[in-house]
């Protein structure tokens, strides 16, 4: 079974215009049912606020490590009922095209980092000649979608990008590995940030969101091992998480971390 968790709405890391509201969902890492329900919780929450605008953001890393890969890209793609939808490219997308592309065999870092799920799922052999028959198995049209897919994402004063930014480089001048990949030395840097915009991200996993950050928030809480997804909605000056979570006495659930 799924819940859904809601935070108590408070005000938001930096305000947009009174019609505007936006979601932020976290790495997914195939586990579509965790999304499908949080995108159904997204739907009703834009049909009770009736914005004049609704936007459904995916930070990336829609794959690796879960069971249902192929799923969670096409539940991605078609997006949320009443919102336009935007998906960013993570690092783990990032590295399955470009082993995709022609590394032959796979390299073991890839595979250990989630690609042993997704070669299960298609079921191929990680050995020589798989990139045709995974590409066929996870779906080309899946493929190419993902391989078109954006690294930053701005509403006004809100950034979305998959890992965060380098706060010393104009945003329209930011490296793409830097978007996807960065950690530490973005994660621990006082700001401000350029322009002074906040940061919505995935890539780093946290405990619980920190909502009382001046400058960033994380929403990565770590789907494929805790069983919670979670979600960041703004809408004009005030924000809240949603969060979809699997009961422990739900068949498949994801195993706790110890």
């Amino acid at each position: 079974m799924i819940t859904i968790d809601r935070t108590p709405w408070r005000p938001a890391i930096r305000h947009l215009g009174a019609d505007q509201w936006i979601a932020a969902i976290g790495d997914v890492h195939g586990h579509a049912d965790l999304l499908a329900a949080l995108h159904g919780a997204l739907s009703a929450e834009i049909a009770a606020a009736r914005p004049a605008e609704a936007t459904v953001v995916h930070l990336g890393d829609l794959v690796d490590r879960g069971p249902e890969n192929r799923r969670t890209v096409a539940l991605a793609r078609a997006g949320v009922p009443g919102a336009h939808s935007v998906t960013l490219m993570g690092n783990h997308e990032e590295r399955m095209l470009a082993e995709l592309a022609g590394s032959d065999p796979p390299h073991l870092r890839w595979y250990a980092m989630g690609g042993r799920e997704l070669f299960a799922e298609c079921g191929v052999a990680p050995e020589a000649g798989w990139q045709a028959p995974l590409r066929a198995r996870f779906g080309a049209d899946l493929v190419d979608w993902l391989a078109g897919r954006t690294r930053l994402h701005r509403l006004g004063p809100l950034v979305f990008v998959h890992a965060g930014i380098d706060p010393d480089r104009p945003l329209a001048d930011q490296d793409p590995h830097t978007l996807a990949w960065v950690r530490e030395t973005w994660w621990h840097h006082p700001g401000p940030y350029p322009e002074d915009v906040a940061v919505i991200h995935g890539h780093v996993p946290v405990a619980a969101v920190d909502l009382a950050h001046p400058r960033r928030i994380a929403v990565d809480t770590r789907a494929h091992e805790t069983g919670v997804l979670t979600a960041l909605v703004v809408h004009g000056d005030r924000m809240c998480t949603l969060a979809t979570r699997r009961r422990d006495d739900a068949p498949g659930r994801a195993e706790r971390p110890r």
